[in-house]
C-alpha cells in the first residue's frame, strides 16, 4: 500500500509540473525534411527575411534553392543555405549577374566601370561581338575592337 501511494504521489506530481511548466515547440527554427530544409514558424511561403538574409519557400513551406522564378524575375539562392544571392554568381559554366535586389539581370550591365552583356537568359556573354560592340574573354567590352558591321 505504501508503494501505491508512494507512486501516485510521483504521478500527480509529475502531471501537476508538467501543467505548470508547459514548453512550445521552438517557432522560428530550420528543420531538416527528406533532403530538404524547412523553415517553421506560422507556415511561412514566399519571400521572408530572417537574421538579414531573404529566402524563398514554395507554397508547402520547403525552402527553395538554386534558380527560382517569382512575379516574372529570376533569382538564385544559395544550394547550400537558401539565402538569396547578390552580385555574380557562376552557374554551369555562365556568368550572371544579380543586382541588389537579387534580380537576375539581362541586356547592358555597367559594373566596375566595364559594360558587359547579359542575354536573355541572363548569361554573360563573351568573345563575340554585339552588333558594333567586341566583348573580349572576361565578357567586357573592348573599346579598341569596335567597329561599323
Amino acid at each position: 500500500m505504501i508503494k501505491f501511494k508512494y507512486l501516485m504521489r510521483i504521478i500527480i506530481g509529475g502531471i501537476i509540473f508538467g501543467e505548470l511548466f508547459t514548453f512550445t515547440a521552438n517557432a522560428g527554427s530550420w528543420v531538416s525534411v527528406d533532403n530538404s530544409w524547412r523553415y517553421y514558424s506560422d507556415v511561412q511561403t514566399g519571400w521572408y527575411k530572417s537574421n538579414g538574409y531573404w529566402y524563398y519557400n514554395d507554397d508547402k513551406g520547403i525552402m527553395k534553392t538554386g534558380w527560382v522564378k517569382s512575379e516574372g524575375n529570376y533569382y538564385y539562392l544559395d544550394l547550400q543555405t537558401g539565402k538569396m544571392l547578390i552580385g555574380w554568381i557562376q552557374d554551369k559554366g555562365n556568368w550572371y549577374y544579380l543586382n541588389s535586389d537579387g534580380k537576375m539581370v539581362t541586356g547592358w550591365l555597367e559594373y566596375n566601370g566595364n559594360l558587359y552583356y547579359l542575354n536573355v537568359h541572363g548569361a554573360m556573354v563573351k568573345d563575340v561581338y554585339i552588333g558594333a560592340y567586341y566583348l573580349g574573354p572576361d565578357g567586357a567590352w573592348r573599346e579598341e575592337h569596335q567597329h561599323c558591321r
